[in-house]
């Protein structure tokens, strides 16, 4: 397939090199002008590297392009979609993925005649220079639609599985979508705050806190519809810290290099919902204010 990949950070690249191993034609869309990049993909555990070389930027590729797959961050996808929309043909299916949730409303209101789709993925990758991936950690991605064309394209869950594994479709992609903000309210922000790799959290020290960040966002879930305990998402918070205990978080290493975070999709959109469900969430309240002190006194 012909896949134009918007956004090339750690899980952009990820993706990139893993279609490409597959054959698909990639080309990237991304701020950088050059016209050509070259990426050197390392898989889990393999000691060698491979190379690939995309073209870059091509309205004429973009145009041309089966699938388009965008994996900025949260606070970026409006604008990128609005960049890409001149070339964008109507019946070209878009998957959005990123951390958090929040951006649907105006994506659909961006694309209303395309088949959109959202995917959630806790496949994790560190990006070691800017020509440079490692994956680093496997973990489930799910694709679903958020409009009536795109539940015509379940087909692409196959492609991204035979990519990255596992992946699967979902009827209802908010449900995996709040589980996984579960974990990132959780993860994130303290890995972010105490800058610590995710092991870190299993420690006593941090006993408390998740606990309370747990009981907070599974007040807000069953709220909203999808009923679940504090001890069900302090648990499987716990299974993924001890899974994924040598890697750092997106927001760790967001807030390591002073760039923005996407604490607004995952802890404010938690917060949003708590808002309107008045519920307190005096717990989550306090990692997103940290979290804002630290964005706001970068160098």
């Amino acid at each position: 397939m012909k896949i134009t990949l918007v956004g090339a950070g750690a899980i952009g690249s990820l993706w990139a090199g893993a279609l490409a191993r597959q054959g698909h034609t990639i080309h990237l869309w991304r701020r950088q002008t050059d016209s050509t990049c070259t990426l050197n993909w390392q898989g889990l555990d393999a000691p060698d590297a491979d190379t690939f070389t995309f073209r870059c930027n091509q309205p004429d590729q973009l145009s041309r392009s089966d699938i388009v797959l965008i994996t900025v961050k949260a606070f970026q996808v409006a604008e990128a979609i609005k960049n890409i929309a001149p070339w964008l043909r109507t019946a070209t299916p878009v998957i959005v993925m990123h951390n958090g949730m929040g951006t649907e409303k105006e994506v659909l209101q961006l694309l209303p005649d395309n088949p959109v789709l959202y995917a959630t993925t806790s496949q994790a990758a560190l990006r070691l220079r800017a020509n440079s991936v490692r994956h680093t950690g496997i973990g489930p991605t799910w694709l679903g639609a958020v409009n009536r064309a795109g539940n015509q394209w379940q087909a692409l869950a196959s492609v991204l599985n035979t990519a990255l594994a596992p992946c699967q479709w979902h009827d209802d992609i908010h449900a995996p979508q709040w589980q996984k903000l579960a974990v990132n309210c959780a993860i994130n922000p303290l890995t972010a705050i105490h800058q610590c790799r995710n092991g870190n959290l299993a420690l006593p020290d941090f006993a408390a806190e998740l606990t309370d960040i747990c009981r907070e966002v599974a007040a807000v879930m069953t709220a909203v519809g999808y009923t679940t305990r504090t001890e069900t998402l302090l648990q499987h918070t716990l299974t993924v810290i001890k899974a994924t205990a040598a890697n750092f978080s997106s927001m760790q290493q967001d807030v390591a290099n002073q760039r923005p975070t996407e604490i607004d999709a995952i802890t404010g959109f938690l917060l949003e919902q708590a808002h309107h469900f008045q519920l307190a969430a005096p717990a989550n309240t306090a990692v997103w204010q940290q979290i804002k002190h630290l964005e706001q006194n970068y160098d």
